[in-house]
Order: structure tokens, then sequence, then C-alpha cells
């Protein structure tokens, strides 16, 4: 059995120095991880012996997770809100956004976790293989289902298997349906239907059928991943400042087309769409905390010298006027 469940719940004991227990009863435990950058919780739940749910909500930009998988434990992964990075031990990166699934045992996973717009909220399906096959059978009989088949379905080849959430959609709504209804259960049933959910995914799985799917993950080697991160740098220490993409580009010696690909990929966002957004946000923050600022100081301290250019962008991004905004703060 994994280290990790001792007497049928599930502790901190083996996630790693930087995770503590906060709160734990039979079925369920509660765990908080910190890094420099801030911190997150997981929710674990043992749904029945060898089998597991875990919800993890990050507000936190990036930490080292300690956590070694062992082989014979298979994960599904389902990320709810945010965007998170996984990178495995080539050296590879690739993003998990709104919706997307992940379905592996990890063993090549580098343990570095980076959420780029820092907060993730998502949800592991755990399976400790030998052992939930042997209890699903005991606790429900007549149920065919076999882990190992499905184990072997999408990791042949120890790569773990991506979906995204619009591929989902297109071909097997009922996937993306079940994984939502996992969140927010009433407590009286909580167990009781994550038991259901879990089957009627693994029926769903078994049936899937992989070639209407593409892995279309965009590998970023990271390297790369690495410069895209420093122009994000540049972008949030400089607010008052507006590089243009070609600038960027050559300080960090990308090409353009590379850029603008890689930092969609990572931020989620186009660079220009994501710089506005950061700059307007920037500003109500400053219009909310600091009465003594005029609006045309603000405009300046993200960039704009048109006061008319600044009020029509906050608009569009905020839905209301900086002077409307800045007033409903002061009443």
């Amino acid at each position: 059995m994994n280290d990790n469940l001792i007497n049928g719940v599930l502790h901190s004991k083996g996630f790693g120095s930087n995770v503590q227990s906060v709160a734990e009863d039979e079925n369920c435990s509660v765990l908080r991880i910190q890094s420099p950058t801030g911190e997150g919780y997981m929710t674990l739940y043992q749904v029945m012996k060898g089998v597991y749910v875990m919800f993890d909500e990050f507000h936190l930009e990036s930490c080292e997770s300690e956590f070694k998988n062992m082989k014979d434990v298979f994960c599904i992964d389902h990320c709810r809100q945010g965007r998170i990075e996984h990178e495995n031990l080539l050296g590879n990166k690739f993003y998990m956004e709104s919706g997307d699934l992940k379905l592996g045992r990890r063993i090549n996973h580098s343990g570095r976790i980076h959420m780029p717009n820092g907060y993730y909220y998502g949800m592991t399906i755990g399976f400790h293989i030998y052992e939930a096959e042997k209890n699903i059978q005991n606790e429900l009989s007549g149920i065919d289902i076999d882990i190992g088949a499905i184990v072997d379905k999408f990791n042949s080849s120890d790569e773990e298997y991506f979906i995204r959430r619009d591929s989902l959609l297109k071909n097997d709504e009922c996937i993306d349906r079940i994984l939502n209804e996992m969140y927010n259960v009433p407590k009286e049933i909580r167990m009781d239907l994550f038991k259901v959910k879990i089957m009627e995914l693994l029926l769903r799985l078994k049936m899937l059928d992989k070639t209407l799917y593409k892995d279309d993950r965009l590998y970023i080697p990271a390297s790369q991943a690495e410069k895209i991160k420093e122009v994000h740098k540049l972008i949030i220490e400089e607010p008052d400042k507006n590089y243009t993409v070609e600038e960027m580009a050559g300080i960090f010696g990308i090409p353009e087309s590379t850029l603008r690909k890689n930092f969609r990929e990572i931020y989620g966002s186009p660079i220009y769409k994501y710089i506005k957004k950061f700059k307007m946000t920037k500003a109500a923050e400053l219009l909310k905390n600091d009465d003594g600022l005029k609006i045309s100081d603000v405009a300046e301290s993200v960039g704009y010298d048109n006061p008319s250019k600044f009020a029509a962008a906050f608009k569009d991004v905020m839905g209301v006027t900086p002077m409307t905004y800045k007033n409903n703060f002061q009443r």
C-alpha cells in the first residue's frame, strides 16, 4: 500500500517536508503545502481502499513536490480553474487549462510545479491499481471494470495521456459532466456519490475511442519556457512601459512567432490582451487603495499618457470608467 495511506487515512507523511496536515478524520485529510510564493491546500478523500479523490486549491506561483509516485499508482487529473505547468524528466513543459484532462502514472514527472497565473483549482482521482481492482470488485460486484486495461490503454509507453476540454466536449460531453459534478458535493452523500461518479468515469474511459482524440499538448523546452517567464517578469515589473512584441523578442532573443505562441500556451492569453488586462487590474488596485492619486497619475503609472485612451481601455476590461470605479470605493 502507498506509504501516504496509514490505517486507511491519507496523511501528510510521504508528501514531503513542505506539506503539513491541518485536519483529518477517518475518510478525509486536509494538507497544506507552502512555498516562498504562497500556499495551497489539498483535500483528500479515501473513497475505498485503493481509491482516493484529491481536490487542489493553490494560491502560489510555484512549488517543489517531494511526493514520489509508485509505478502501480494511476492518476486522472482534471483542471477546473487556472493553469498548471508540468515538467517531465526530459525538461519539456506542457500546460493544463480549465477543463483539460491528464491520465497517467506520473513516473516521469520532475516534481517541479508552476502556476503561471498564480492560482490553480483542480482534482486528482488516484488508484493504487491492484488494491483498487480488488476492492471495486468486492464493493461493486457485477460491474465490468479492469483498471489494468484502462492503464494500458492510456499509458502503454509510460507517457501521460492528455485530452483538451474542447476535444471532450466534441466527442464525449459525459466525461466533462461527470468530472464537474464531483465538485461541491453535499457532505451527506459525498462518499457514495464519489463511488458512483468514479465508476461512471471508468466505464466511460473504458469505452472511449482514442482515435477520436489527438494528444495536442504543446511541449515547450525548459529553456524557451524560462525566457517566456522572463518576458512575463518584465511586463509585471515595469507596468509603466509599453514594449512591443518585437522589442521583447529582441531583448530575450526569441523569434516573435515563438514568443506569441509560447506566451499564449503558458499564460492562456495572447500577449497584448494579457498586458492590457494586467495593466487595468493594476490601475484598479491603485484607484481602490490610494484616494490621493489622480486618475491621470494612475494612467501614467500603467503606461498611458492619454487619459481618454486609458479610460476606454479601463472600461473595456473592468466594465466601468475609472472615475466610476474610484467613486464606488469612496462612498
